[in-house]
Parts: C-alpha cells; structure tokens; sequence
C-alpha cells in the first residue's frame, strides 16, 4: 500500500536541492576569487543539484549546450 504522503515528501525533497543547488552556486560565485579554490567545485556541486532538480535549469543548460554546438558548426564553417 503506498503512503500518502510520498508524493508530499519527493515535492519538499526536490525544493530542498533545489534550494542546496541555488545557495552552493551562490556560495561559488562569493568565494570564487578567494586564494582557497573553493568557489569553482561549489559552483559545480551546485549547477549538479540545479540541473538534477529543476526544469528550468535543465531546460537552460540544454539550451546553453545547444547554443554552443551551434558556435562550433558556425566557426568550423559547416
């Protein structure tokens, strides 16, 4: 018998890593230029979280990474 509250609980789940995801890229960028390289793996462990967790951050990165490839077949002139 599934419980009725599973659904609930994936939903505070997914914001809670999305909310995680949000708060490690801004971590990322405030300590980015530190002399300790801490801002680039938090911006990454963030991004992670965002594109598991979010459509919206999944739908742009797929449009970032199309955009690029895009780039690269305009600049090697195919």
């Amino acid at each position: 018998m599934p419980n009725a509250l599973e659904p609930i609980h994936a939903r505070i789940r997914n914001w809670m890593m999305i909310l995680a995801g949000a708060t490690s890229v801004g971590a990322g960028i405030l300590t980015f230029w530190l002399p300790l390289p801490i801002g680039l793996p938090l911006m990454l462990i963030g991004a992670t979280l965002l594109g598991r967790h979010s459509p919206r951050a999944r739908r742009w990165f797929t449009r970032m990474r199309e955009r690029a490839s895009a780039l690269r077949r305009e600049r090697d002139g195919r």
